[in-house]
């Protein structure tokens, strides 16, 4: 999976020289968590959301005349952007994404094509990856078998069980155990019989631990 091909498309960006206070309405507008920062075509920086927020609160909290003027009119994106940020390659897995993010403790990044920003991607953009992985929302029988030891033909069988009960695999995936080498195998299929289906499951010694339909 990657990144080019779950990304928000790059639409919104503001140059250096703009004022703050036009940078935290588009965030605002468009709903961003981030935007970033070209001049010239090329990134100079991103400016935050949340950064552009506290800004806002702490003016408005002291209710100086002067900070609240100084906000509004002289306050420029590149007063409080921040610099060299840290990017990620249009050709980047999503997987690597989710690593640097853990490891950096980072929920955003610009997406490069070279020199050229070419997207964001967001902990929303995962969550929304995940949502359609899922396929949240949609009536389908979902069966989650627990304590498994994963061999050669685990998931054939369990796909065959599927097939056995003439239902149809949407989806089938596993999930590792904290710390014994088990894993979860996580079952999505259509099927007029799911209850036949988690019955053969169990008489092959598979563990259900959700079961739902």
């Amino acid at each position: 999976m990657l990144i080019r091909n779950w990304m928000l498309p790059h639409q919104f960006s503001i140059s250096s020289d703009a004022l703050a206070v036009e940078a935290e309405m588009v965030i605002r507008e468009q709903n961003l968590k981030m935007l970033p920062v070209v001049d010239e075509g090329r990134l100079r920086g991103v400016v935050h959301r949340r950064d552009l927020s506290e800004a806002a609160l702490c003016v408005s909290g002291s209710g100086d005349v002067c900070e609240m003027n100084y906000f509004c009119n002289k306050l420029k994106v590149k007063d409080v952007m921040v610099r060299m940020p840290i990017t990620i390659s249009i050709d980047d897995s999503v997987e690597d994404t989710l690593i640097k993010g853990r490891e950096m403790v980072m929920s955003t990044f610009p997406v490069m094509d070279g020199e050229k920003v070419v997207g964001v991607v967001s902990d929303r953009e995962i969550f929304v990856t995940l949502f359609k992985l899922l396929e949240a929302g949609t009536q389908r029988t979902r069966i989650t078998m627990s304590g498994v030891e994963l061999k050669k033909g685990t998931l054939s069988e369990v796909l065959g069980v599927v097939d056995e009960h003439d239902g149809i695999a949407r989806g089938i995936f596993t999930v590792p155990e904290p710390g014994d080498g088990l894993v979860r195998i996580v079952l999505r299929c259509d099927c007029e019989n799911p209850d036949g289906i988690k019955k053969s499951l169990e008489e092959k010694g598979y563990n259900i631990l959700e079961f739902n339909y």
